[in-house]
């Protein structure tokens, strides 16, 4: 059972969680494990800025008389920049088999073996379709760390900083994203190759850093109790915990946790009795995250400022991501203290608000539309992608990190990530065709099409996702047991009893059932006497 912990917002830090419950050695391990995500978004961020960069337009696009610039053609942006999601998708899928193999940390090294060949390729591309195949090969190991980092911080954090820690997994996506940015704006200027060659090249320090890291990144201590390592899981436990009884009792949880789930960790039995719930969950929450425009904003935000009109597009960029890593910063600590459902809820109201008010203003052409709309219209914009940052993006890694079960967690993470990044391969794909001239011509009314997905979330996160704030993972493997309502789970962690009470109570009431049922085998049946 999690240890209790403030339930004040606004109480002192001293007495939060992540002050009393996180050891030194946790927090190393838990910016260690994000070195892999620093790409995830450095890559998003790099690319839609290269696109309508000048020197790349005029090396890989075709000049148009008509606007005297070099621009990608759509085929091209659809390609370059929906083939890379497909590479996602596989390591999502490659994941699982990874993972639960060799365990969290070698496929760490795994993934940064791949990270380096990947980024070599890029940098030494002489064509469009080679940058292409490299970006490609770059979103394989970004896919294996979408699926993998997560849920590694998630088997190591405690109970009550669990949404916290996985947090920082985002806050270095975003971090990513501000470098790309910034490095962005200082070579977009630039008429040689070095523009965006640069660019591509920096992503070669994530990886690295995350090898140099290995050596005191320790495996996780569930995936230890799995494999039937406990020692080897208590003694890296209580180098994460404050005291070695909190470790102890920890692995006893686990323990039980692991005996009361009888099956085999098999794909199929994501799908049986009270995993499928689970399933669900943890699958659509990162569906309903892909369509509500992100795969479109990380690909085409310059091109869709220029669609505005705007003309200080790179410096926008740099401040939207400057903003949202300081926000991200200022509120990693939110998912608990105010919980997971608020957050989301706020999350999507926010998000189909503004995004309905930019598609509204905008107006379809972007030469009859005023000035003061299109500041209306960036400002909505800003404040989508800010909310989506503190939102959606962060809580949409934590829900298939901490829902499913131990022996299932990787295989869920693998199949929710994989769900997420098929639904961003297909609007990385449509987008182009749907607001571009020539195609579907929506222009910016595409932004009405994305907050009908963000109105779809408000409603299942109402009726479908239960809070699960200061849950142990082995208290949610007994909530799902005890199939409680969505609204119930904030109550049952206040007032139940924890897992091993469960298990052994279950024990119990077998034992009592098998000594009845011996009881009614062994009376002995009187025959009646016959006259």
């Amino acid at each position: 059972m999690s240890a209790p912990t403030s339930s004040k917002v606004f109480s002192h830090p001293k007495t939060w969680a992540l002050w009393t419950d996180m050891t030194a050695r946790g927090w190393q391990v838990a910016l260690y494990a994000s070195f892999g995500a620093m790409i995830f978004g450095y890559d998003t961020a790099w690319w839609s800025g290269v696109l309508g960069m000048p020197a790349f337009t005029s090396r890989f696009g075709v000049y148009n008389p008509t606007t005297k610039a070099y621009s990608i053609a759509a085929p091209l942006q659809s390609s370059g920049s929906g083939i890379p999601t497909a590479g996602r998708i596989i390591g999502s899928i490659v994941t699982p088999f990874v993972a639960d193999r060799i365990g969290r940390r070698w496929c760490m090294f795994v993934m940064s073996i791949l990270f380096i060949i990947a980024i070599i390729i890029e940098v030494t591309a002489q064509s469009f379709w080679q940058i292409i195949i490299g970006r490609f090969l770059n979103y394989i190991p970004m896919g294996m760390a979408g699926a993998l980092v997560p849920v590694y911080q998630s088997e190591c954090a405690p109970a009550s900083c669990r949404g916290s820690m996985i947090t920082v997994f985002t806050w270095t996506c975003d971090a990513g994203a501000l470098l790309a940015s910034g490095i962005v704006f200082n070579t977009h200027k630039l008429k040689s190759e070095a523009a965006y060659k640069i660019v591509m090249g920096v992503q070669l320090i994530f990886p690295i850093l995350l090898l140099s890291a290995l050596p005191w990144i320790p495996e996780t201590p569930r995936w230890l109790c799995m494999k039937g390592r406990r020692e080897e899981a208590l003694t890296i436990l209580k180098t994460l915990r404050k005291t070695p009884e909190t470790a102890e009792l920890e692995i006893l949880d686990i323990e039980a946790s692991l005996e009361m789930h009888n099956d085999d960790g098999k794909w199929i039995d994501l799908f049986r009795g009270t995993n499928l719930r689970r399933t669900i969950i943890a699958i659509t929450l990162p569906t309903i995250e892909a369509w509500q425009g992100q795969s479109f904003m990380g690909n085409y935000l310059i091109v869709f400022l220029i669609s505005l009109g705007v003309t200080n597009q790179y410096l926008l960029s740099l401040l939207l991501q400057a903003v949202i890593l300081i926000m991200v910063t200022l509120l990693f600590w939110a998912p608990d203290k105010i919980g997971r459902r608020p957050m989301m809820l706020a999350g999507s109201i926010t998000m189909f608000t503004t995004m309905y008010i930019t598609a509204g203003v905008s107006g379809h052409n972007s030469a009859e539309t005023s000035t003061t709309r299109k500041q209306v219209a960036v400002g909505m914009l800003f404040i989508w992608a800010i909310t989506y940052a503190c939102t959606w993006q962060t809580l949409g890694f934590i829900a298939p990190a901490e829902i499913p079960t131990t022996k299932l967690k990787t295989k869920t993470g693998g199949i929710a990530y994989f769900t997420q990044q098929t639904g961003g391969l297909i609007i990385t794909f449509i987008s182009p065709y749907m607001q571009n001239a020539g195609y579907g011509n929506m222009g910016p009314y595409i932004g009405f099409f994305f907050g009908a997905f963000s109105f779809m979330g408000i409603i299942f996160v109402w009726f479908c996702y239960p809070e699960t704030k200061g849950a142990s993972i082995e208290d949610l493997d007994l909530f799902f047991a005890q199939r409680l309502p969505t609204r119930q789970f904030g109550k049952a962690l206040r007032g139940q009893h924890g897992i091993q009470e469960f298990v052994i109570e279950g024990q119990i009431k077998d034992i009592e059932m098998a000594e009845e049922k011996k009881k009614m085998d062994t009376v002995t049946v009187v025959p009646q006497s016959v006259d």
